[in-house]
């Protein structure tokens, strides 16, 4: 059964709605977490401030930045950053920074696209490459006229199986 299309007045009212959301959810992480924070001091390479979730009044809570605006956030008393975070209305995946999507190029969207792809990539090739060893060694014995056991053909089944799903992440399904 399909759904029945939504009336552009529906579709304008809900896209009103997230563009209110949207200005909030694309500040960078430093500046939603430094604004919930007390006695927050700047340092060479981040910032220091009082841990809201152990206390005290020492700077024990640690915020570095990185390249891409991600946060490193550390408490040399408590070590719970999880918890620092909840103490101020936050979660881990507030310390990452959002793509606004609609304000890149197309170019940019593909960069960061292909960026996502990298680690299912490496992962790919990781398995061929263990696969590959696995194949290599049954090729080896073969060759010097050992037969192989029902174990080791199920294995290399399953070698050559993973192929196959390793070769489909590497060509994206085509």
């Amino acid at each position: 059964m399909t759904q029945p299309m939504k009336s552009s007045g529906a579709r304008q009212r809900i896209e009103a709605r997230f563009q209110n959301i949207r200005p909030q959810s694309i500040a960078s992480p430093s500046t939603l977490l430094l604004a919930r924070l007390k006695g927050v001091i700047k340092t060479g390479k981040g910032w220091r401030a009082r841990c809201p979730h152990c206390g005290g009044k020492g700077h024990k809570l640690s915020i570095a930045e990185g390249d891409n605006g991600t946060l490193l956030v550390t408490c040399f008393s408590c070590h719970d950053t999880a918890a620092v975070l909840a103490a101020v209305g936050l979660q881990v995946g507030d310390l990452f920074a959002r793509k606004d999507l609609r304000s890149m190029s197309p170019a940019e969207r593909s960069q960061l696209r292909q960026a996502a792809l990298l680690p299912r990539w490496r992962a790919a090739t990781e398995v061929l490459s263990h696969e590959a060893t696995v194949l290599l060694i049954a090729a080896n014995r073969m060759g010097d006229g050992e037969a192989l056991d029902d174990a080791e053909l199920t294995r290399l089944r399953v070698a050559a199986l993973k192929v196959f799903d390793a070769a489909e992440v590497l060509t994206h399904g085509r």
